[in-house]
């Protein structure tokens, strides 16, 4: 192996930020130089992606290694799957990136640049907008990519209007079908190009909305196309919840300030009571994710 290629959302992408504690990615990074000193690792995921930035920033990645001359063997992508309830419009209207940006002055909650590439650049000459909190972020004003977490951050029609569209909070069929349709997407791909892909997900909704609806006529003939063998289907934030003795049914009843109080100087979860810490990640790592690559004779 030469190349280790991850994507993802905050669970992955946000350890990347610089000076930030390590995440998953690092850890796993660390872990494949024992035996792969040489290795070249290419993150390319980003906070608040869904499946469709994260199929498509993978795919790019792999094919311009290939056409560089990498063997694909030389490659592995080991992804993180995140809501199914994300979404992402490529937008190059200026009036409609300038109509989204200004509103953000009313939104209060975790925001990041946006109108990005697929390579999370966002272009030579950026703007800036604010949130109600007061920060600055960049965006590129000739267009990009909008992702939103669940359309709480812009209340522009074609954004509310989508979320109208079936169940809230991944429970419409809709959503799933797009979100298992990306996944599908990036499997097919690899294994047309024979690189080897790992699946896993942030959080147990992302397989258990699948699982819910795999009869459905539209979820069904991907679902049927699913490798399985390759994926973890267990969830990266109910497992660290472990580390705090509560079950995973009990896992969405606890509150950011609780599991705060809960993990106090332990790093299990880091200071904003949401995502794992360092400590959340080294647990998902040797309990889950390490054996589970030992078992397909990566590690």
């Amino acid at each position: 192996m030469k190349y280790l290629i991850t994507s993802g959302c905050s669970f992955s992408h946000h350890w990347t930020h610089r000076g930030a504690p390590d995440g998953w990615i690092e850890i796993l990074e660390k872990k494949l130089r024992e035996q792969h000193p040489d290795l070249i690792a290419l993150h390319v995921g980003h906070n608040g992606h869904g499946q469709e930035m994260i199929q498509k920033k993978v795919t790019l990645t792999v094919m311009e290694l290939l056409q560089q001359g990498v063997a694909a063997s030389d490659i592995m992508a080991v992804v993180m799957w995140s809501g199914t309830f994300r979404k992402s419009w490529y937008i190059d209207n200026r009036t409609v990136i300038h109509e989204i940006t200004k509103n953000m002055i009313h939104y209060q909650g975790g925001m990041d640049p946006m109108f990005l590439d697929l390579k999370n650049n966002v272009g030579e000459n950026p703007d800036h907008f604010y949130t109600k909190s007061g920060d600055r972020f960049p965006y590129n004003p000739d267009g990009g990519w909008y992702s939103t977490v669940n359309g709480s951050d812009c209340q522009m029609a074609f954004v509310q209007q989508h979320y109208m569209l079936d169940g809230w909070h991944g429970g419409g069929v809709g959503k799933v079908h797009s979100s298992l349709e990306n996944m599908i997407f990036l499997q097919n791909f690899c294994k047309n190009k024979g690189v080897r892909l790992i699946n896993q997900f942030f959080m147990d909704h992302v397989y258990q909305d699948i699982k819910q609806h795999k009869h459905h006529q539209i979820i069904n003939y991907l679902y049927s196309q699913f490798d399985w063998d390759n994926t973890i289907t267990e969830g990266m934030f109910e497992t660290v919840h472990e580390l705090l003795n509560i079950p995973r049914h009990k896992v969405c009843e606890i509150g950011h300030p609780e599991r705060i109080r809960l993990t106090g100087d332990t790093d299990y979860f880091r200071k904003d009571g949401f995502h794992p810490g360092t400590a959340g990640a080294q647990y998902w790592c040797d309990k889950v994710l390490y054996p589970f690559l030992r078992s397909k004779g990566l590690m």
